[in-house]
């Protein structure tokens, strides 16, 4: 059965290079980001690959959304959905990377499977921000949404489609 959400892109930190967006559900009170530290902040298993996650992600504020800090190869060709690279971790946190000065961070979970379409909470995470990649792409090329710098701008609010609810 599918099930419709609403989802806001929000601003979660701006930086000097890059700027950090989330995706925020409709009637929830925390983001997707927030969700995923609070999950395994609490977890002792998984403290220090939650510590790594956040390193990365602090390096990637100073440098920049640069695609060579990321895993790429998490969804299908020509979109931006990737992965924090921690390849020695069974966390994972995924993210669409709109440009070296955008990234939008997703959410995640524990990797138990081979590859991430054979776990329904995962696949649910990426497929968000797949569809989230072409909802802006569409929206681009009708001026819906603008992209400038570091700065997305305009109708930032979409209904997703899903067949298994991870929120």
């Amino acid at each position: 059965m599918k099930s419709e959400n609403k989802i806001t892109i929000e601003l979660l930190e701006e930086h000097e290079k890059v700027n950090f967006y989330t995706i925020q559900y409709d009637g929830e009170t925390e983001n997707e980001f927030i969700k995923f530290i609070n999950q395994f902040a609490e977890q002792p298993k998984y403290k220090k690959d939650l510590l790594i996650i956040i390193a990365w992600i602090d390096k990637i504020a100073t440098r920049g959304a640069l695609e060579r800090n990321f895993r790429t190869a998490e969804s299908k060709m020509n979109d931006g959905v990737c992965a924090i690279p921690i390849e020695t971790s069974k966390l994972r946190l995924y993210c669409l990377r709109i440009s070296d000065e955008i990234l939008i961070i997703g959410s995640g979970g524990i990797k138990n499977k081979k590859t991430y379409n054979e776990d329904s909470k995962l696949n649910d995470c990426v497929s968000i921000l797949a569809s989230l990649d072409k909802y802006i792409k569409t929206k681009k090329k009708t001026a819906n949404i603008s992209i400038i710098g570091k700065t997305i701008t305009g109708d930032l609010s979409f209904v997703i489609k899903q067949n298994n609810i991870t929120k």
